[in-house]
């Protein structure tokens, strides 16, 4: 780490050495070529439209009148004809097309709904015909330009600047980053267990036990869910990947032997994500953002679904090794009463590669015309899982290209993560958030690119982590924009970050830090119990969303999130015996392991009154006896034996060959 030297008799070698190189902030970062061309060629016709605004305007060869001059002029910027109209009903229009606009570019940008952008365009052209009399207003040719001129320059120096200062910001990152990045590894590797001893505490499988309890509610009972839009970060789907994630993780971790009731929770939850309630929003981001009745939701575009998705399900997959998603048509995306689509793992697989390779960005767009980089995050990890478990080779050809667009088309010069840009025209939306953007990459990002994921993290914990190791007290600096909110509700929140922030920081082993942004925002937000015993945040306070996130933080560990991704429970375990009879409500797994592929470890809690459980064990060897307990048992010839046993408080069973 470091300068690379050399003997003194050759002098000192330039540049930098170690095993951490990569994870410092790349000089071409912002650099950003193929964006560049977009955001020229958007100039380039809005140029032309003034042009031919001016042209028509000022031309003398043919009498356009009044009416059609002034509505060429609303070509220069929505509204700029109603300068032309010069009267009181002209000006009262301007004012309410200026106070349409934003509300447009919300739509534009929270569905790709380029409609109402268009229309509010539109229609100010048109109101300007009519409400232009038989005199207007003959300077409003140099005005209306000036005002673009002038709004254009104003924003060319803002971005200069905001370039100039990211360029400054990112030495002072590089020099930082290389020591914070072996503290890192430091802190994993101290904090970090053997997989084979790990057992999830009875408080955080109580947290775990309100996501059982949504996943085995009925498909059309949406108790506990956070509703208020099916657009944006709120959406029911993201709480829906969410609860597919924590699943996951906690099979990778501490059960990867439990199937039973572990396994039809995860199969509810996937099929919950494809109702209609969650994806019938695609049909009119359809509609407003590519003016097409073609709702196919893997097809084109749409990776906020296929994504997260392929995410969600290849951690089924991979985890309990049931091939039911890979059969064709096994995945039904129903869109409405009328219109269904049917695909597999595969076709998620074979979707977004095909739209990653075609792609100049090389990422892909969420809604129509927007590219998000957290979408496109997770999308990776799915496929990077994929090519893990079926043995294929895509994510190896795409994730340079991938990283590399990441770095120059996302990434400020200063080597924060720029969460948008707009695959019509280039441009990006300034301010949108901050710190927010890097702690969601940091995660979302660790799996397939963990040096990527490390430098955000070298920079948050540095630059936004105020934490007092003796008080154990932790707050943040430098917060805008979203950071600011509960992305599961929308409100005003200042304590929704410190989920991510704990999340992030149990992945790259910073235990003390976790624990004080746990307590912080439990704190704030209080814990329910519910009749069923479970806990969660106070849903009037923090939303679904944040329950999850809260529940990701009291499950992950030290490099968890990235082994899960990268390689998985071990091969000993996943060839080993399986849990695959449990009661729920009855019985809470803190621990389902195998340890020789012929054993079985168990760690069960009573999920409310102690009692007598029959628990049944698959996948033994035919007709060998067995011990649990001090008590023999005979598998039959189909590997499977069912024991009863008294679970009250912690209680450890291990089945093992005699």
């Amino acid at each position: 780490m470091g300068p690379a030297k050399s003997s003194a008799q050759h002098g000192q070698a330039y540049g930098t050495s170690g095993p951490y190189v990569k994870d410092l902030i790349p000089p071409n970062v912002g650099s950003g070529p193929h964006r560049k061309n977009v955001q020229a060629r958007t100039l380039g016709v809005w140029i032309a439209l003034v042009l031919t605004a001016l042209g028509i305007f000022f031309q003398n060869y043919v009498d356009v009148g009044p009416k059609y001059r002034a509505a060429a002029l609303g070509l220069v910027f929505p509204g700029a004809g109603y300068l032309a109209s010069a009267n009181v009903l002209g000006g009262i229009l301007f004012a309410l097309t200026w106070a349409s606009v934003p509300l447009a570019l919300f739509a534009w940008f929270g569905a790709g709904a380029i409609l109402f952008p268009l229309l509010v365009w539109g229609l100010s052209i048109l109101g300007a015909y009519f409400t232009t009399g038989d005199t207007l207003w003959e300077n409003s040719g140099y005005w209306a330009p000036g005002f673009l001129f002038t709004a254009f320059l104003y924003a060319n120096g803002s971005s200069r600047t905001e370039r100039n200062r990211g360029y400054k910001k990112r030495t002072t990152r590089n020099e930082f980053i290389l020591r914070q990045a072996a503290e890192t590894d430091r802190l994993v590797a101290a904090a970090s267990k053997r997989e084979e001893d790990e057992e999830l505490s009875i408080e955080s499988l109580r947290k775990l036990q309100f996501l059982f309890d949504q996943a085995f509610q009925s498909l059309d009972d949406w108790s506990g869910f956070t509703i208020v839009d099916q657009y944006q970060t709120a959406a029911l789907r993201y709480q829906i990947y969410q609860m597919m994630f924590v699943l996951g993780l906690y099979q990778s971790i501490y059960a990867p032997n439990a199937h039973g009731y572990v396994n039809e929770a995860f199969q509810r939850i996937i099929e919950r994500s494809l109702t209609q309630k969650v994806l019938n929003f695609w049909k009119w981001e359809r509609l407003t953002g590519k003016f097409s009745l073609d709702w196919d939701p893997v097809k084109k575009d749409n990776i906020m679904v296929t994504g997260f998705l392929l995410q969600g399900v290849m951690l089924y997959t991979a985890n309990t090794g049931d091939m039911r998603y890979t059969k064709p048509g096994s995945l039904v995306f129903n869109i409405d009463e009328k219109h269904s689509y049917r695909y597999s793992l595969h076709d998620l697989q074979e979707s977004l590669v095909r739209q990653w390779s075609a792609s100049p960005y090389c990422l892909i767009s969420c809604e129509p015309n927007w590219i998000y980089v957290m979408c496109n995050l997770q999308g990776m990890t799915g496929a990077v899982l994929y090519d893990r478990v079926f043995g294929t080779k895509s994510t190896e050809v795409l994730l340079p290209i991938f990283e590399e667009s990441l770095n120059t088309n996302f990434s400020e010069t200063s080597g924060s993560v720029l969460t948008i840009r707009s695959e019509l025209t280039g441009f990006t939306i300034p301010g949108l958030c901050g710190a927010a953007g890097d702690l969601a990459a940091i995660m979302m990002g660790c799996g397939p690119l963990r040096n990527f994921s490390r430098r955000l993290w070298a920079i948050i914990r540095n630059e936004t982590v105020q934490f007092e190791t003796k008080t154990k007290e932790v707050s943040l600096t430098g917060l805008v924009g979203a950071d600011k909110i509960d992305a599961g509700s929308y409100r005003s929140n200042e304590y929704a970050m410190y989920t991510q922030l704990a999340i992030a920081a149990g992945e790259y082993g910073d235990e003390e830090l976790k624990e004080a942004c746990v307590n912080k925002f439990e704190r704030a937000w209080g814990v329910k119990t519910a009749p069923t015993g479970s806990h969660c945040l106070d849903l009037e306070n923090a939303s679904c969303l944040m329950n999850q996130a809260a529940l990701t933080a009291a499950l992950i560990r030290p490099g968890a999130y990235h082994r899960m991704v990268q390689k998985g429970p071990s091969e000993t375990a996943l060839k080993g015996p399986i849990l695959s009879e449990v009661p729920y409500p009855g019985v809470l797994i803190a621990k389902a392991r195998s340890h020789t592929s012929r054993d079985l470890e168990l760690v069960l809690y009573p999920s409310a009154d102690a009692g007598v459980f029959d628990l049944g064990i698959s996948r033994l060897s035919p007709g060998q006896t067995y011990s649990y307990l001090d008590k023999p048992v005979n598998a039959d010839r189909d590997g499977f034996v069912k024991i009863s046993v008294l679970v009250e408080g912690r209680t450890h069973v291990h089945i093992s060959p005699i």
